[in-house]
């Protein structure tokens, strides 16, 4: 993996970096455009999707739990379904945070690269 870090050689190749940034994973473009930073990036994204995804587990179990039993009370329906909410928007709110940090990593690593620069050379098939 090590031989695609490098900083992007011509604007074809930070744009494909700042897409990977965007649309695939938040930080992982900024470390293939050699940019340790991106490891940070990368980190708080994966802090804040595994919280979202374990505070959702344990909704959809509490959920469960309570259409399960039959003698569960409207009031103890109603605080299964948003009790310790505060979790979910921690865990998206590092989501949100980590996605506009690679947005900010994204327009530098555009703007840094050389616009027209001619990829590498390469040699003459011999037929």
């Amino acid at each position: 993996m090590a031989r695609f870090i490098h900083p992007p050689r011509n604007r074809s190749e930070a744009w494909r970096c700042a897409l990977v940034n965007q649309l695939a994973f938040p930080g992982l473009g900024t470390i293939f455009a050699a940019q340790k930073i991106g490891y940070a990036q990368a980190a708080l994204m994966l802090a804040g999707f595994f919280v979202w995804t374990g505070y959702m587990c344990w909704v959809i179990y509490h959920q469960i739990k309570v259409l399960f039993d039959m003698g569960a009370s409207t009031q103890e329906v109603n605080d299964a379904k948003f009790a310790h909410g505060w979790v979910g928007v921690v865990g998206l709110g590092l989501c949100l945070v980590a996605w506009s940090w690679s947005l900010f990593s994204s327009i530098q690593i555009v703007k840094a690269a050389p616009e027209n620069a001619l990829p590498p050379s390469v040699p003459p098939k011999i037929s």
